[in-house]
């Protein structure tokens, strides 16, 4: 990100003014503030595999399954940082993309957090478990192959997946994970929205971190 200087403020004509007026309707208020930013480059997640960026035992990535609402997608950016989670994946379609609005329910985090922008998630998920990533995808299900999250030991490097709220994970990437977990509920309702889940899901591995010294 680039500072805009005095001087070019000074400059700017009602052209740009109205231009700013564009970016206000997107990401709701600019509050009297205007940056000149570049357009969002998404990380290249082969060259970070091969980079050996992830190989500190303690990586965490984040993989969204048709997350569409930008809302959701700002505030799981904004848990990733709170949590220690090193970057998001998404898929080129049916996905909510980087953009200003994002960035603001992100609270900056998208400008901190690498985020992927893959063709087909499967595919990405079987390059991260050549490279000793464990994957665990999360499910309301019940059922004996479905694990409570707050009671497993858990193996790191790994990515956590978190799919949409009307459909989860879909079944074929379902079937590509290592594990899957749930979390625990007493109460009457039994779902959550995606960035709440993943919110709690982000907790419980940072908790497990810091419980295993070993990692």
């Amino acid at each position: 990100m680039e500072i805009v200087s005095p001087d070019i403020f000074r400059r700017l004509s009602e052209e740009a003014i109205s231009g700013s007026r564009n970016i206000a309707e997107e990401s709701g208020s600019i509050q009297g503030i205007l940056a000149a930013v570049s357009p969002y480059n998404y990380s290249d997640l082969e060259d970070d595999l091969a980079g050996g960026i992830y190989t500190d035992k303690k990586s965490i990535l984040v993989i969204l399954d048709e997350i569409t609402d930008v809302g959701n997608f700002g505030a799981i950016l904004r848990n990733c940082s709170a949590f220690g989670a090193d970057g998001v994946i998404i898929s080129k379609n049916r996905s909510a993309e980087a953009s200003n609005r994002v960035s603001k329910i992100s609270s900056g985090a998208l400008e901190e957090i690498k985020v992927y922008c893959v063709t087909n998630i499967v595919s990405a998920m079987n390059r991260l478990k050549s490279r000793g990533f464990w994957i665990y995808g999360t499910s309301p299900g019940e059922g004996e192959d479905v694990k409570p999250a707050d009671s497993i030991s858990y193996s790191f490097p790994l990515a956590v997946v978190f799919g949409s709220e009307q459909k989860g994970i879909r079944r074929l990437i379902s079937e590509n994970c290592d594990m899957l977990v749930k979390i625990t509920m007493s109460g009457r309702m039994q779902s959550l929205n995606v960035s709440t889940s993943s919110g709690i899901m982000l907790y419980i591995l940072n908790q497990f971190l810091l419980k295993n010294k070993k990692f």
